[in-house]
């Protein structure tokens, strides 16, 4: 039977500790002994938390994607429409990675090159949170606001696939890029290749405009 393992405001403490020290010194070179000293713990009392430097790596991700999952939550009540509800959790993801480095780091330079991350209740955990991207694409093709010719596995890779490259071109580089920046930019392009090309319930209108200097036929009552 697996022991259970404490929780408390010093599991948490352990999970900065090693969010910060897996950033800058890499998973491999980082150990226990490292992350205790960090956390400003003993390594016995660490091992009360956590059994290996394994499993605190995979629980860094399952904290926060629930406060991910709060903050998408939470934006989808307010936000209404298509467009409106894509911007809140493309916005939601630059700022999480914006605003802490460390867990952009993990995320991408560390986790996506463990295959056994994949197969984690963590990963699987961190999968359901992300579910609403899928959800508020299959409702905007549903109410005929986004085009019914692409699947919303595809919308949804090519929005994170944007978000993943631009940060780990940011933390790779050491850049001083702003990624809020690039929120409105990719609504732009995401939103101007979905939409239909004409929203529901548009007026149709045909104009003919006649060439500049093109002869009519005279009006019998101007003789």
């Amino acid at each position: 039977m697996a022991k259970t393992r404490k929780a408390g405001p010093r599991r948490e403490q352990i999970l900065r500790a090693a969010e910060k020290i897996f950033a800058e010194k890499g998973f491999q070179e980082t150990t226990i002994s490292d992350i205790a000293k960090g956390a400003g713990l003993s390594e016995p009392t660490l091992y009360e938390y956590f059994s290996s430097k394994e499993e605190i790596l995979f629980t860094i991700p399952e904290e926060t994607s629930c406060k991910l999952g709060e903050l998408i939550g939470f934006h989808l009540k307010m936000a209404k429409g298509t467009a409106a509800r894509l911007r809140a959790m493309i916005y939601i993801l630059f700022w999480i990675h914006q605003t802490n480095p460390h867990y952009a780091a993990v995320s991408y330079l560390i986790l996506k090159q463990s295959g056994r991350f994949s197969k984690s209740p963590s990963y699987e955990a961190l999968r359901r949170r992300l579910r609403p991207l899928i959800d508020v694409v299959e409702e905007g093709i549903a109410a005929g606001e986004i085009r019914s010719g692409f699947t919303p596995f595809f919308i949804r890779s090519v929005i994170l696939g944007t978000i993943e490259h631009l940060t780990t071109r940011k933390l790779l580089l050491g850049t001083d890029d702003d990624l809020l920046d690039y929120v409105d930019p990719l609504m732009e392009l995401i939103m101007g290749g979905i939409q239909p090309d004409s929203p529901p319930g548009a007026l149709h209108l045909k104009v003919t405009v006649e060439p500049q200097g093109a002869a009519r036929e005279p009006n019998p009552e101007e003789r």
